[in-house]
């Protein structure tokens, strides 16, 4: 049996999906023509369209939203899968000639409906019966002009329940709901570890289709955040920098790049920024109480686990010994004492560094003040004495 349908077209509004709803005014209502036609056949529709000036923004790419309801709609709703549509936009142009092109559409009832435009994205629900038919690859609708004629073909399935049936059309404007990219691109600095008062930068590539009106760094300490501003962009890429307060505290502590675009999208890239201010740890191997002639051996472990040593910081020094008295530090005191000033203390393996020392040749005899000195590739400094 064929069934017969009735398409009826019903008003064209058209409003923004973010900013305040607009009713449009309709250049061409007539335009709308569908005829009668038998289910699972075709039928076409076409129509232009007005707004007012300043509808949306000319960088939101647009589209038509599409209504299709029954008249009976409790006993023969419209289901996903009863129509199919397809069409294209015509857009006309006067200069340098009159002339015309077509934007082809492409119409989809899917749900959810993620549309990926020049601008970001947006996830739409889609409800039965309505289709978005949109196109923002090449010759976008972000440049919809008035007048411009939309055709329409609508397919019916051929099981498709006997009855009357609207169309509606919509039209609206996407706008950015994708926070942007951001991506820390000199992370191996961030294997390293820092200490107070050195100076922390962040190189970052940030890339968003709509206009960045914020971007920070901030370092989270846990007793108190740490900024670090933006301070300048170089070939495309965007730098954060702060030089650490002198008592931030030794941990480790997540840093954050977050950036924010004119829609209120927030994205970030994070790294962790190691605070080292703790000296290697210097253990005395040698001398180890002995009495020793001839020759004096010195040998020492020193051993950093954060920043790293740096082997060419450790060093000893000897002080004649008087009594309780120690040769100063210069050398020169209240008697003819020795002060070898401080000397390197090779590696010898490993993490044993030291040296033999010949107390013959030195003209040594008597107590010796014993000191050695090592740092890490930060310059924190332990000594033991």
């Amino acid at each position: 049996m064929r069934k017969q349908i009735s398409i009826l077209a019903l008003v064209v509004l058209m409003f923004g999906l973010v900013s305040a709803d607009y009713v449009g005014t309709i250049e061409n209502i007539d335009g709308i023509n569908i005829s009668d036609f038998v289910a699972g056949n075709v039928a076409t529709a076409n129509f232009s369209f007005d707004y007012v000036d300043g509808f949306g923004d000319e960088q939101y790419p647009h589209i038509l939203r599409m209504n299709i309801t029954s008249e009976n709609q409790s006993d023969y709703p419209v289901l996903k899968g009863d129509f199919e549509l397809e069409g294209f936009v015509r857009k006309y142009r006067l200069w340098p000639f009159p002339w015309y092109y077509d934007v082809e559409l492409e119409c989809s009832e899917e749900n959810p409906l993620t549309i990926n435009h020049p601008l970001g994205l947006n996830v739409l629900n889609v409800s039965d019966g309505t289709f978005y038919c949109y196109n923002t690859t090449s010759e976008a609708l972000d440049d919809l002009s008035k007048h411009d004629e939309v055709f329409l073909t609508i397919r019916s399935h051929p099981a498709l329940w006997p009855g009357e049936y609207g169309l509606s059309a919509s039209m609206f404007y996407l706008t950015d709901e994708m926070a942007p990219v951001v991506e820390i691109l000199n992370v191996g600095d961030f294997d390293l570890y820092y200490r107070e008062l050195d100076s922390v930068e962040v190189e970052v590539n940030i890339s968003d289709g709509s206009e960045v009106v914020n971007k920070w760094g901030e370092a989270f300490l846990g007793y108190e955040n740490l900024t670090l501003p933006y301070t300048h962009e170089s070939n495309g890429l965007f730098y954060f920098s702060k030089t650490l307060p002198s008592n931030i505290v030794e941990d480790d502590y997540p840093l954050f790049v977050f950036v924010e675009d004119e829609y209120g999208n927030m994205g970030n890239d994070s790294v962790t920024l190691k605070i080292d201010r703790t000296a290697p740890v210097i253990t005395l191997v040698k001398p180890d109480g002995s009495i020793y002639t001839n020759i004096l051996p010195i040998e020492v472990e020193v051993v950093d686990v954060k920043a790293g040593l740096d082997d060419a910081s450790v060093e000893y020094r000897l002080r004649e010994m008087s009594g309780t008295s120690i040769c100063p530090e210069d050398g020169v005191g209240t008697w003819d004492c020795y002060n070898s000033g401080w000397l390197s203390l090779p590696l010898i393996s490993g993490s044993l560094f030291g040296v033999d020392v010949d107390t013959d040749v030195l003209g040594l005899s008597g107590e010796y003040w014993l000191q050695i000195r090592a740092s890490d590739v930060l310059g924190n400094l332990g000594v033991l004495e």
